[in-house]
């Protein structure tokens, strides 16, 4: 088999898959004049809250919340993470603060939404 022909089917496998998973990725979609969020292959409509700046940021602080986020009947939780929290030290990386959300949110039958803070928030760029 030719080199170019070893590329193009090595490419396909790697393609693929990931045509598969976009399926099941929380897209938006059109039908008529409405758009729709669907996620799990599903419309969803999401009666979420936004936490506070930091409550996000303490595990424990937060667990207090899950029951009254339920009650509320919420189904999607807005959390704010800080990079200065991911890397706090230029290179070094700590990922737990978001793996913990997202455990958090599953054991709580929640979807999450990230608001991604890249530098600094609230005019303090300097």
């Amino acid at each position: 088999m030719k080199r170019t022909a070893m590329k193009r089917l090595l490419l396909l496998a790697l393609i693929l898959p990931s045509l598969a998973l976009a399926d099941s990725l929380p897209h938006l979609a059109t039908k008529g004049t409405a758009t729709q969020l669907i996620v799990d292959g599903e419309p969803f409509l999401a009666r979420g809250g936004e936490l506070g700046n930091s409550t996000a940021s303490n595990r424990a602080n937060l667990g207090q919340y899950w029951e009254k986020f339920q009650a509320l009947n919420m189904n999607t939780v807005l959390a704010p993470v800080y990079w200065d929290r991911i890397e706090p030290t230029e290179g070094e990386f700590d990922f737990s603060s978001v793996d913990w959300l997202i455990e958090d949110a599953r054991a709580n039958d929640m979807k999450l939404a990230l608001l991604w803070f890249a530098s600094w928030k609230n005019s303090m760029s300097s």
